[in-house]
């Protein structure tokens, strides 16, 4: 997993970003889709993977729901593909991010893949978005949505897209899109709804309320009882006049008032700065009111053992009363041992895996090793309760675990991405875990893991395995990151 060491430059004359519409997309006459993730609309959630490549650059793979989870009838989603703008060039970045939301408004969710570092005309790294459209008979074809970001540096873009998530941000019935980049701007909101013909509501930056806004990672979700989307941005204002190393959490809330600064939380960091699945917003204590949790796998100080922070949220966002909680491998109930290079919370995710209506936290910590096997990797999961996420009931598992596919091995990395979802449309959500599996003795990689949720939390009992062998794949590798 990819992590970030060094903050980009900040001292430099910039110019500001003026925000306003390309043009105004009409309303769409159909329901909305039910579920963000249903492309094809038979009411069943689509999976989609983002690891591995496609000649010089990335590619998207995506299974299919079926009552079971995700099933059999695959879908391979490059620039090569047939009505995809573009074409497949090196160090485009094509699938570095990726989320999904109905966009138009049809009755179909649609399928948004960035990459960050496209060339548009003689703008180096200008970067993009492209929307693959859904559809009765699935993914389709893609429109583009390049930077509306004005240059700050001739010839040099702002790395559109390294992160997108999705979401109501305006609270107006539409599904928005907010965007990283490299300039003052920090992140764009694109305002739905989008047409195919390009169109948008138009465009705003949230880089008003800050000096200079970095901003790596992003989660979206609801944190206020509002209707409207809420969004924490983890990064750091490098104009703010302060010289710790320590990120902020900073939130903004949904609805009129989204691109201005609401709040923010000072995140104790040692400059090893990661990315990858390491926010998430999940409801731990049944409050009504949006927790968000943050993993710290990669902190050098604590011997990169790894930790993970909770922060509860309130009626107007977090809850700064309530001290953030912290939880490691030590932590009561939690099973395993704290360990130097654990990597314990290196990726995050929530959902109800048992339907009692709290929020629970799957932990990953891909760096533990088991036995003699190095960085074999656990997931562990954490409930939600009366009063908050404990250690109390959680469970750990590992490629050993009965009724997981495969055997621990080293470098296996088990839990390096995670996501929970309900696949299954039974009200409780399950557990997808990457795990960086050698299939057999050839060069042929990656396993991705379903464990489905259950009255009793998460269970092995019919779990699934998907792979380039099982999938009948062409390519060498399969596997996270998976969509936001």
């Amino acid at each position: 997993m990819a992590r970030r060491t060094a903050l980009p430059a900040a001292a430099v004359a910039l110019v500001a970003a003026v925000c306003t519409p390309f043009m105004t997309a009409p309303a769409a006459s159909a329901a909305p889709a039910k579920l963000s993730d249903d492309f094809n609309g038979d009411g069943y959630r689509d999976f989609v993977m983002l690891g591995g490549s496609h000649a010089k650059d990335g590619r998207v793979t995506v299974v299919y729901g079926t009552p079971s989870g995700p099933g059999t009838r695959v879908q391979i989603i490059h620039q090569d593909s047939a009505g995809i703008p573009g074409a497949v060039e090196a160090e485009d970045g094509w699938g570095s991010a990726s989320t999904t939301a109905d966009l138009d408004r049809d009755g179909f969710a649609d399928l948004v893949v960035s990459s960050p570092g496209e060339d548009v005309g003689t703008i180096q790294s200008r970067g993009g978005l492209t929307v693959v459209w859904g559809s009765a008979k699935g993914l389709g074809s893609g429109t583009v949505f390049n930077s509306p970001v004005p240059q700050e540096y001739e010839g040099q873009g702002d790395h559109f897209g390294e992160e997108v998530v999705s979401g109501d941000f305006d609270g107006d019935g539409d599904q928005d899109l907010a965007v990283t980049s490299h300039s003052r701007s920090g992140v764009v909101v694109l305002k739905g709804p989008f047409t195919r013909a390009g169109g948008k509501s138009g465009w705003d930056s949230l880089g008003g309320s800050y000096g200079y806004l970095w901003a790596p990672n992003l989660v979206a979700g609801r944190v206020t009882a509002d209707a409207a989307t809420d969004l924490y941005i983890l990064g750091n204002d490098l104009q703010d006049g302060t010289s710790d190393l320590d990120l902020r959490a900073y939130f903004h809330r949904g609805g009129s008032t989204f691109t201005q600064r609401a709040g923010e939380l000072r995140v104790p960091d040692d400059g090893g700065h990661q990315s990858g699945d390491i926010l998430a917003i999940g409801d731990f204590d049944k409050d009504r009111y949006g927790d968000l949790a943050i993993g710290r796998g990669y902190e050098t100080g604590d011997g990169e053992r790894g930790y993970v922070t909770v922060q509860y949220g309130g009626s107007g966002g977090p809850d700064i009363a309530r001290k953030p909680v912290k939880f490691t491998q030590n932590t009561t109930g939690v099973p395993g041992t704290s360990e130097n290079e654990d990597f314990f919370g290196s990726a995050i995710a929530a959902g109800d895996v048992n339907g009692d209506g709290y929020a629970d936290l799957a932990v990953g910590a891909r760096g533990e090793d088991l036995g003699t096997k190095r960085n074999a990797g656990t997931v562990s999961v954490l409930l939600g309760r009366a009063g908050g996420l404990s250690g109390t009931g959680a469970k750990s598992y590992t490629q050993d675990t009965s009724g997981i596919t495969g055997t621990t091995e080293t470098e296996d990395q088990f839990g390096a991405y995670l996501k929970l979802t309900d696949y299954t449309r039974d009200g409780r959500a399950d557990l997808v875990i990457d795990t960086n599996e050698q299939l057999g003795y050839e060069d042929r990689w990656g396993l991705v893991h379903l464990l489905k949720g259950s009255g009793s939390g998460i269970t092995t009992t019919g779990s699934k395995a998907y792979s380039v062998t099982s999938l009948k794949l062409s390519y060498t590798r399969l596997g996270g990151p998976f969509t936001r």
